[in-house]
């Protein structure tokens, strides 16, 4: 009983810390989702290395000790991310740049992951007669691990008290596989690194601020750091807002009050709660603030004084605590006279979906006849550069789809309102409107609409902005990669436009010589099974992440359920292992799990929209490539080409090394998903024909 617990509790340890990791990597790298991608490459290399290593390696306690290591090294790991900012001089907020978060990803996870990788080995060696049996016990574990963490620890505990829990739970382990009471001490080790761990990391990250409170919840991490007597809030590392900012505050509000002085119902998403005294000032009869994290609003609640918070409170206010755009789905049609975008620019998958054509169209429902939609990008001064006008303009030419009425401010202050009816930004009209309001500032003066409003400046931004024909939808996501782009600008990323400019044609042409050189080498070799477990590792890793991407786009929360999803297709691989088992026809069944890879992949393009499929195709894909595998084995054992089988395992480790990096940091930004999709169709299609075209390997 112990002996298989033991296997079970290794799978659960591996995608506990396997999801922290990748948390904690997404907070470091400001939410950027393509992390996920790279974590996963890095995770994947990183392990089978463990695995090469441990192969060679023969004694007798070597599974009990390997627990031990776990144990000692996880906590670590996870403090090395979280001061990783600081050690290569990147400061709160600052965008790193790609080729570094690709060395910090693997350096970070290099022992850890080579750890993890050597149980597996030391377990089939450890388990002996029932070696068969431990993809399938690990699998059972992750799976239990993935339920776990969404279930019970997610936003409850943070990821320090997680891997305490972790490192705790493999000594316990260790202490019954090895029977040696001289290790109940070593249990004191994982408590006392954990006092000191959140003060090394306090003392590294934040340094320069006061770090007055550091919440987890489902959504990322919150930190809220005070300088002077200035309070910043970041989800994740990524900015957020300050308090108090009156001067911000006062813009965010009257601009858009100067334009629809006569707005009484009005919808704001995101930002600053601070934001809501401002609109108070004129006589609306309701405001709606919606914000998807409760616990980043019960943060933003404590920071207000005893003023902004009796604003919150006004019986006109009424705060949201689920998705925004949900939240607009559900809304009454013709229900408000102006939604305002207080978000950040679409830098992340997550915000890409407030800005596709889809989401224009769902707001222009919930907008009254005259309603108007309120939105701001980042802001350039003086010009528009070439990827700016790309990132901006893209968002603009998707406005100008849905409604028909769409106007731009000067370049320095990045706004776009757009209307059903026409609407008027004459600078005399707003400041007579602002004046005529009464209302009192401190910051904001009348000069300000004059400057926004310039008519020389809008016209040219509107010429500019106009010639972007790419329209950002949430399949292809274009406002996401321009941004891209645009990152890659400032932080000397030219490499990386090379492959994001000429609309991916050049990704494609790379994508097309690799996979051409790989198959010509699997076909002069006449390797038919290597080929269909490569390809399958590829398809299996690409499409997981596909899965968790377009999860993201659709529900926003994949942060939360990434767990679930990963258990998910941990089981899916058990199960597809598990029913080739005792089959006899190996060859068959080859074809028909790339068969099966073909289907799914085109229902995904038609059914991918419901969270409960998110799951099912999940088990799915973990189903084929654990089936594939496991056929693939019993095909090459006991025939002349034997040692094939032994090198199964690095071919898929391989191709899914690649289906991780090159989905994420080219296909999916470059392409989107369903260019992507397809281009897996056709790889499973080539795989299915050359099995079809040689019976043997």
């Amino acid at each position: 009983m112990m002996q298989s617990l033991s296997v079970i509790l290794m799978g659960t340890n591996s995608i506990l810390l396997q999801i922290i990791c990748m948390r904690q990597l997404l907070s470091v790298f400001s939410g950027n989702e393509l992390v996920i991608g790279i974590t996963l490459a890095a995770w994947l290399a990183l392990v089978s290395l463990g695995s090469f290593i441990a192969s060679n390696i023969n004694f007798k306690n070597a599974f009990g000790l390997s627990f031990l290591n776990i144990a000692f090294f996880a906590q670590p790991s996870i403090v090395f991310i979280e001061v990783m900012r600081p050690l290569f001089s990147y400061g709160l907020g600052e965008v790193i740049p790609l080729p570094t978060a690709i060395a910090c990803t693997f350096i970070s996870l290099s022992i850890l992951c080579i750890t993890i990788g050597m149980q597996f080995p030391f377990a089939v060696a450890y388990l002996k007669e029932k070696a068969p049996e431990v993809y399938s016990f690990e699998a059972a574990g992750a799976f239990a691990g993935g339920i776990l963490f969404v279930f019970l620890l997610a936003g409850r505990f943070d990821a320090h008290e997680i891997t305490l829990f972790v490192s705790i739970l493999s000594i316990v382990v260790s202490l019954c596989l090895l029977k040696k009471a001289w290790l109940f001490p070593l249990l004191i080790l994982p408590l006392l690194f954990h006092a000191g761990g959140g003060k090394t990391v306090a003392l590294f990250k934040y340094k320069g601020f006061e770090l007055v409170q550091r919440r987890e919840s489902r959504y990322g991490e919150i930190a809220v750091l005070k300088l002077k007597n200035q309070f910043n809030l970041y989800s994740s590392e990524k900015f957020l807002f300050s308090y108090p900012d009156a001067q911000t505050e006062e813009l965010k509000a009257h601009i858009p009050m100067s334009l629809a002085p006569d707005a009484k119902e009005l919808l704001i998403v995101g930002g600053s709660p601070a934001v809501i005294r401002e609109f108070l000032k004129y006589p609306v009869k309701r405001i709606d603030f919606v914000e998807i994290d409760p616990v980043l609003i019960d943060v933003s609640k404590k920071l207000l004084n005893g003023d902004d918070l009796a604003h919150i409170n006004d019986e006109r206010v009424n705060l949201f605590n689920m998705d925004a755009r949900l939240f607009i789905q559900n809304a009454q049609r013709n229900k408000y006279d102006m939604i305002i975008l207080n978000i950040p620019e679409p830098a992340t998958a997550n915000l890409n979906r407030f800005y596709t054509a889809e989401f224009f169209e769902e707001a222009r429902a919930a907008l009254k006849n005259e309603g108007m939609l309120y939105l701001s990008l980042p802001s350039s001064f003086g010009y528009i550069g070439r990827n700016m006008q790309a990132a901006n303009g893209s968002v603009f030419t998707s406005l100008k789809k849905i409604f028909p009425y769409v106007e731009p401010s000067s370049e320095e202050y990045g706004i776009m309102i757009a209307s059903m009816n026409p609407f008027s930004t004459e600078p005399g009209l707003l400041t007579k409107r602002f004046n005529k309001s009464g209302v009192m500032t401190a910051h904001f003066r009348p000069y300000i609409l004059a400057d926004a409003f310039s008519h020389l400046q809008v016209d040219m931004v509107r010429e500019r902005l106009g010639k972007v024909a790419a329209i950002n939808t949430d399949s292809r996501p274009v406002s996401y990669l321009y941004n891209m782009m645009l990152w890659a600008d400032v932080h000397h990323g030219g490499w990386l436009n090379f492959f994001l400019d000429g609309s991916g044609n050049r990704a494609l042409v790379l994508i097309a010589v690799v996979f051409s050189f790989l198959t010509l080498i699997f076909i002069r070799r006449r390797q038919t099974v290597s080929y269909a477990v490569f390809t399958t590792g590829y398809f299996a890793i690409a499409f997981s992440l596909i899965i968790m991407l377009t999860f993201q786009s659709v529900f926003g929360y994949v942060y939360e359920m990434m767990g679930l999803l990963t258990g998910t297709f941990m089981l899916g691989g058990a199960a597809g292992a598990y029913v080739m088992r005792r089959n006899n026809r190996p060859d068959n069944w080859l074809k028909a799990f790339d068969l099966m890879a073909i289907i799914l992949l085109s229902s995904s393009i038609i059914f991918l929209k419901k969270e409960a499929v998110f799951y099912i195709m999940a088990f799915f894909a973990g189903f084929i490539g654990g089936g594939q595998f496991a056929a693939a084995s019993r095909a090459t054992a006991g025939s002349v080409k034997e040692r094939l089988a032994g090198r199964l395992y690095a071919v898929d480790l391989a191709g899914s090394f690649l289906g991780a990096l090159l989905t994420a940091i080219l296909l999916i930004p470059i392409i989107g998903m369903r260019k992507t999709v397809i281009l897996l169709i056709v790889m499973k299609l080539i795989s299915l024909i050359y099995l079809s075209a040689h019976k043997k390997a």
